[in-house]
């Protein structure tokens, strides 16, 4: 799919995304709620007990910011917001099929603030894969260019978070990669650059790649990426800017696995690294 031009991609993403809309989920064995953000756009809260809990996962799906959360995305998030004992904000960001990624951004950060408010920062834990893994990370780029931004959250855990390339050195990585990867084609970069701008050419960079953005003060950092990835070429400038500016991190690479590994728990490497990010998330 994420091989197709432009305009076919986004045809087929529209079809998609149909019957993707927020709603609230049916059974009982949560507590569910709709935290509006920004006036209309909304994020699902799971309280996963019978009381608030101490702390917070907040749960950023990915599809390349243009396909919506099915019902596997939300059990997803839910597992792991169970197995931490934290309850869980599964936003609904604006995609950038009808939005620049600047909006997906404050839609965000606003999400963020409401937790801020009612968690406090060092309560909030950010997992996000593929494209939500890179918002993950640009959601505490994004608060390092506020004027009076929030604390930092206690922990980033990122699944492919995809960048942008921007060095010669980056795009032959990908190239090579293509090679192996079974999920992701490298086509996907130059249509997601065009998609997430959305006609807008005054874009943060941090936006559109990552590893360019300003990482100081970021919490722990944990990378998951598949050794046959072609997203796996950003673990390199990730590592950099994390040294860079002083920022702990971890990569962990599942030798052979293809993209978003942790959530293909029928690998044994899959369930190994999805059950190892919920120890990571984990309240004490």
């Amino acid at each position: 799919m994420f091989a197709l031009p432009k305009d076919e991609l986004l045809a087929k993403a529209e079809k998609v995304n149909k019957g993707r809309d927020f709603h609230i989920p049916k059974d009982k064995k949560y507590r569910y709620g709709d935290e509006v953000i920004l006036e209309h756009y909304h994020c699902l809260k799971i309280e996963i007990q019978e009381k608030k809990t101490k702390k917070a996962l907040l749960f950023l799906f990915g599809s390349g910011m243009i396909i919506g959360p099915d019902q596997g995305a939300i059990k997803t998030a839910i597992s792991f917001g169970v197995r931490s004992g934290r309850d869980v904000w599964f936003p609904y960001y604006p995609l950038c099929t009808d939005y620049c990624v600047t909006e997906t951004y404050d839609m965000l950060y606003e999400t963020y603030r409401h937790m801020v408010a009612e968690y406090g920062a060092d309560n909030i834990a950010i997992l996000g894969f593929s494209a939500g893994g890179a918002l993950a990370i640009g959601l505490c780029l994004h608060n390092n260019v506020q004027p009076e931004p929030f604390p930092m959250p206690e922990l980033i855990i990122a699944s492919s978070p995809a960048s942008i390339p921007v060095t010669e050195e980056e795009k032959a990585d990908i190239q090579e990669l293509n090679k192996v990867d079974i999920v992701v084609d490298s086509a996907l970069f130059e249509t997601n650059r065009e998609i997430m701008k959305h006609g807008n050419e005054n874009i943060p960079e941090y936006m559109l790649s990552g590893t360019l953005g300003n990482f100081t003060n970021l919490p722990m950092i944990h990378f998951y990426y598949g050794s046959d990835e072609v997203l796996s070429a950003a673990a390199k400038p990730y590592a950099k800017a994390c040294e860079k500016y002083g920022v702990k991190y971890q990569m962990h690479f599942g030798k052979g696995m293809c993209h978003c590994y942790p959530m293909l728990t029928f690998y044994p490497e899959g369930k190994q690294a999805n059950e190892e990010i919920a120890t990571l998330l984990k309240v004490q």
